[in-house]
């Protein structure tokens, strides 16, 4: 007679706790700005002259740039997580690279917030009309991402420096980059719709 014991097994997560958390909170995120871009959308289709006549035009070419500027910062990211995932290891080279993606994130909210003291100065105002309504609901929201993103990356490198162990620094660049992803990713969408269009 044969005697088998059972040896329950282990569950392997798929992802983890942070990685599911930021899936979720994105998710969330992506509905909130959908909602913001519909209704920019039905006023605008609905108006009959967009911009309004009377407000200033919006920096196109200098907001260009700055998009350039916040592109870059994924690819230095994109760089950063993968130099430190194939090395197994968190060196002062590949921490340079998240003090790039701080920096050029930085610049990014920096120009934007300086090209907005520009059009309050020429009358662009969130009670002018409901296209600067619009143009400072939409525009800041991401404003306020990219600052949180920002104070997320801050974070990490705090982590980084001294982390406790490679998985749990690997975890978190993970989080992290994933909500940096995200900032940058709406970018080109608002700034083709509210500048562009």
């Amino acid at each position: 007679m044969e005697i088998s014991a059972s040896v329950p097994l282990r569950n392997k997560k798929i992802a983890s706790d942070g990685v599911i958390g930021m899936i979720f909170l994105l998710a969330t995120e992506a509905m909130f700005f959908a909602g913001l871009i519909s209704a920019y959308i039905v006023n605008r289709a609905s108006a009959k002259v967009w911009p309004p006549y009377g407000q200033p035009r919006l920096p196109i070419e200098i907001t260009a740039l700055n998009t350039l500027v916040l592109l870059s910062s994924a690819v230095a990211i994109f760089l950063f997580s993968k130099k430190i995932k194939s090395n197994f290891t968190i060196s002062g080279n590949s921490r340079k690279l998240l003090v790039v993606t701080i920096i050029l994130g930085s610049i990014f909210v920096f120009v934007q917030g300086t090209e907005w003291i520009k059009l309050i100065g020429f009358g662009l105002t969130s009670t002018s009309s409901l296209y600067g309504s619009f143009f400072y609901l939409i525009i800041g929201t991401h404003a306020i991402h990219a600052i949180a993103g920002l104070l997320m990356l801050f974070y990490l490198y705090s982590v980084i420096k001294n982390p406790v162990s490679f998985e749990e620094a690997k975890n978190k660049i993970t989080v992290c980059s994933m909500y940096w992803y995200f900032v940058v990713g709406i970018w080109p969408i608002l700034y083709i719709l509210v500048y562009l269009t």
